[in-house]
């Protein structure tokens, strides 16, 4: 028989994501503040191209930017450079 079978579960071990979750926030309240509530998905994907599913997620605060799309916010944007390097405890 196998685990399946038997019933046996396994316990969840959830990780903190508190840190990774506020600097979701974090990004996602810079990008609005720096270009306002209109069409800040669209410029987003346009300065990162990627689909506006994955820019709506990061302005929702649930997901942080993969590592070259965060440089490239950081490139175009004062406010999520000031906000990562806040968390990083830099500024």
């Amino acid at each position: 028989m196998s685990r399946l079978e038997k019933g046996t579960k396994v316990p969840f071990m959830g990780l903190d994501k508190a840190p990774e979750q506020n600097l979701a926030v974090a990004l996602a309240d810079a990008l609005r503040a720096e270009l306002g509530s209109r069409s800040v998905a669209k410029t987003v994907a346009r300065w990162t191209g990627v689909s506006d599913r994955a820019v709506k997620k990061w302005l929702a605060g649930k997901v942080v930017p993969g590592g070259e799309h965060l440089v490239t916010l950081m490139r175009h944007s004062d406010q999520v450079l000031a906000a990562v390097l806040k968390a990083a405890g830099r500024l």
